[in-house]
């Protein structure tokens, strides 16, 4: 090690004098450490005689200069967001060059600080004023630090010193409702086709959805424009309502046109009022249904959930009894196993079941729904009043009990129902009874009772997804169904209303057919995985049959999956009755596909053997996607076609779609021997707000509208082909409501002229919201100095580059070198590395005229005097 030190020391103070000094006392202090650093820390300082020049460096003796004002700032808590809020910074003392940030006991209370862990003094100073100290002077076990550059405040505190508060919680107060803003989108399809047997079919279909929000409130008006060459020009308004959040309540109220949730009822379409649980409003880790772990630890212990061999969640534990309440819910989920390892390596473990099914609720949560209006549907004469409420409550972990009740004229229905959380799988039962007066009939009343099971078997990886039975007696009518049996006795016969088109979507297209009522409904789905690599079958089945009709519809579904290495391929056989021949129909199905290439997002080669009754087809295809961002996407395939009627023909099709800046283009084209069909499509987004107007390719129920001033053309990393227009806007089109979206500008490209101040920003916009993000940006001429005083040496490392008006403009790097942005293409810089008159120096600059290359910086050279 001396012959290592000696050697090393050699050849330092070769190269420089203050490195050999530096050399000297660091291995000086490594063998011979004159006092303890951890008492002594806040004496050590770092001294300039290391250097060439004198620095002054006592304005970084407290960690990077923080000016006092205010700012708005990030907070994180233990590396978890908070939320966005304006601080106060501050100097401890007139002494001090670093401000601190101010804290009191309104953020106390937002981080979830337990307030039995803060001395009584300081509480009593908190609820008076902020305090504008280091975080450790509030609280010894915790620490704050601010990065300046992101105007982000990281905060630190034991697990022990806070409340305990739901994974993934996000306070309300950090809820942002957005901007007044207007919204349309948009949604255009052209379908033209020319059959050799009939005349030209063109169908033309426009909907909209405009919105305008106003603070939490939310107006939106949804329509219809439709054109076909026999009936012309049809405009539907389909629905009108007002909606907005009861953060209060985790509710969400609806004023106008709209449908129930169909949690206890079959969904109803309503016009009126609706007060309702919103299930987005809770964290992610109170939503759905998973089971409360409860336990004993005898010491400081860590508690571990595993599920299926994973480690789900992991916590430590003081002494005594626990509880965790704040699992991620897991699909069907899979028996939790709870080991709990005690300080002195002892263990104890434990088994939960865990199925789940949507009726199932966490323990202790409540979810619940009211609403008054009238029925909505328009092949209806009459609009009759209904009063509908629900409730659900999680009693334990394994039972969840729910009910609700119907009212209107002539109908009333009440339902009960429990669900269980059991170790063989999760299950529910469910009862509704129902009285319907029906004109001329009187009186008909009814029970229906339900069935519904779900199970999943790690073991023999198994997966019951779902699986219900359900039994109507004949006098039973589900709501919908007796509001439209009701009208009918009433005007059928009489009023001009196409029965055959109101119902499009029911099971039967005669003009009776919404006068029987399902009997028996089946539903089963389960998938079955094979070991080694041997793929996994799926199968599902619906079923049911009808009162006064003798007949049963039936679809079967029977698939296998897998793949080998780059290629997947897939076999089905599907069952199903003909609705419109009323023949069963047998379907089979192989298909593959592979990339032509190992290169990522090489276009793939997909092929198809179909056949059913009375016809089969041989497709292949390829498709894929280009372009910087993968705007293209594009699809080719032919095909070999047989029918018994037409014998074999040939056929071709082309389809394509262009994500472009401000609309999504699409359309396709297909020839056979018959036929010919050509469509296209356009859909997108219009945004208005006090900012201007902002187009979109895409437009969901919550946006956000990202601002950055000069910096047009810059990526929006998160959304593929999204980037900012010629004025630095751009429409985030998709923003999870109440949840933390991070949008990312990715600078790539941009001018060097260009900075951005930060470059990602967190928002927890509430549903329907039009989210502002402003990122802000420093431009100018970005200039890579190179100084040299005038006997040629570089300037000071760490000297400070300050343009005519005083303000930094960068800071002296190794060999003279700084990266400086100025606002004026010639001007004066004064440099200075200390107080005295001897260290400091001025030049001129007159940039050059050539306009740099993209990614490049002009290059300056000066002599600094």
């Amino acid at each position: 090690m001396l012959c290592y030190f000696i050697y090393y020391l050699k050849s330092e103070c070769l190269k420089s004098l203050s490195v050999c000094y530096l050399a000297i006392f660091s291995f000086w202090g490594m063998f011979f450490p004159p006092y303890s650093a951890a008492e002594n820390l806040e004496y050590v300082e770092f001294s300039d005689a290391f250097l060439r020049f004198s620095v002054d460096a006592t304005r970084y003796s407290e960690g990077n200069p923080v000016s006092p004002g205010e700012r708005r700032v990030d907070i994180y808590l233990n590396e978890q967001w908070i939320g966005r809020q304006n601080m106060d910074f501050r100097l401890p003392s007139a002494e001090s060059k670093v401000a601190s940030p101010c804290f009191d006991l309104k953020l106390f209370d937002e981080l979830g600080v337990d307030s039995s862990k803060v001395t009584a003094e300081m509480l009593k100073q908190l609820s008076i004023a902020a305090i504008c100290v280091p975080f450790n002077h509030i609280l010894p076990a915790g620490n704050a630090i601010f990065d300046e550059n992101k105007q982000r405040l990281d905060i630190q505190v034991p697990q022990a010193y806070l409340n305990r508060q739901a994974r993934g919680y996000v306070n309300p107060k950090y809820w942002d409702d957005g901007v007044t803003a207007a919204t349309l989108k948009y949604d255009y399809a052209g379908y033209s086709s020319r059959n050799n047997e009939s005349a030209n079919q063109t169908y033309q279909y426009l909907g909209l959805l405009g919105g305008l929000n106003w603070q939490s409130w939310r107006l939106y008006y949804r329509s219809a424009l439709n054109r076909n060459d026999a009936q012309g020009f049809d405009y539907q308004n389909l629905a009108t309502y007002l909606e907005r959040g009861v953060p209060s309540l985790y509710s969400k109220l609806t004023l106008g046109d709209s449908n129930t949730d169909g949690q206890v009822f079959d969904s109803l379409s309503y016009r009126g009022f609706e007060l309702t649980s919103d299930d987005r409003m809770y964290a992610d880790s109170q939503r759905g249904y998973a089971p409360v772990v409860r336990g004993i630890a005898r010491t400081q212990a860590r508690v571990e959930v595993r599920q299926q061999g994973q480690s789900i969640y992991e916590t430590t534990v003081p002494p005594g009894p626990f509880v965790i309440d704040d699992l991620y819910p897991t699909g069907q989920g899979g028996n939790l196993n709870v080991i709990i390892t005690e300080a002195d390596g002892s263990e104890q473990t434990f088994t939960l079941p865990y199925a789940s099914i949507a009726e199932l609720l966490r323990p202790g949560t409540t979810r619940y729904s009211f609403m008054v209006g009238e029925y909505r549907d328009n092949s209806m004469v009459e609009k009759p009043t209904l009063v509908m409420g629900t409730v659900r409550h999680g009693l334990s972990n394994l039972i969840t009990a729910n009910g609700g009740g119907v009212m209107a004229e002539g109908y009333l229905s009440a339902s009960t129902g429990i669900a269980f959380n059991t170790p063989v799988g999760a299950l529910a039962f469910n009862v509704t009874q129902a009285q319907t007066k029906l004109p001329d009939e009187g009186k008909q009343n009814g029970q229906s009772v339900g069935v519904t099971y779900a199970k999943s078997l790690p073991e023999t990886n198994t997966n019951l997804t779902f699986a219900s039975y359900r039994y109507s007696s004949d006098g039973f009518y589900t709501p919908a169904e007796a509001m439209r049996m009701r009208d009918y006795l009433q005007y059928g016969e009489t009023k001009n209303v196409d029965w055959n088109s109101s119902f499009p979507n029911d099971n039967f297209r005669d003009d009776d057919s919404f006068k029987y009522r399902r009997r028996n409904q089946t539903q089963i789905s389960i998938t079955q995985g094979l070991p080694d690599s041997y793929g996994s079958f799926y199968a599902n089945i619906n079923t049911q049959d009808y009162w006064e009709r003798h007949r049963r519809d039936m679809n079967f579904q029977l698939g296998y999956n897998n793949s080998y290495q780059s290629l997947s391929y897939n076999v089905s056989f599907n069952r199903l009755r003909n609705l419109s021949t009323d023949n069963w129909n047998n379907q089979l199905s192989v298909s593959f596909s592979l990339p032509l290439w190992t290169k990522t997002g090489a276009p793939r080669l997909s092929s198809s053997y179909a056949t059913a009754r009375g016809s089969s087809s041989v497709q292949t295809g390829i498709s894929g996607s280009v372009g910087d961002d993968n705007q293209f996407n594009y699809a080719v395939s032919a095909a070999n076609n047989r029918t018994d009627d037409n014998g074999s023909y040939h056929s071709m099709g082309v389809n394509g779609s262009w994500l472009a800046p401000y609309t999504t283009v699409g359309g396709s084209y297909s020839k056979s021997r018959d036929y010919e069909q050509a469509s296209a499509s356009l859909s997108g987004g219009v945004v208005a707000y006090r900012g201007g107007v902002v187009l979109a390719s895409a437009l969901g129920e919550t946006v956000g509208i990202v601002e950055a001033p000069d910096a047009a053309g810059a990526r929006v990393a998160n959304y593929s082909g999204m980037r900012l227009d010629s004025r630095g806007r751009a429409v985030v089109p998709y923003l999870s409501p109440y949840r933390q979206n991070d949008i990312e500008l990715d600078p790539k490209g941009l001018s060097s002229d260009v900075e951005f101040k930060n470059t990602s920003q967190k928002v927890v916009p509430t549903a329907g919201a039009v989210a502002l993000m402003k990122f802000e940006t420093s431009s100018g001429y970005s200039i890579l100095l190179t100084a040299r005083l005038i006997d040629n040496r570089p300037l000071p490392f760490g000297a400070e580059v300050k343009d005519a008006n005083g303000a930094s403009v960068g800071y002296i790097a190794q060999g003279g070198q700084a990266m400086i942005r100025v606002n004026q293409t010639e001007g004066n810089m004064l440099v200075k590395w200390g107080d005295d008159i001897d260290e400091r120096c001025r030049f001129d600059y007159i940039l050059p005229s050539a306009i740099p290359a993209q990614g490049e910086f002009r290059q300056l050279e000066v002599i600094c005097q």
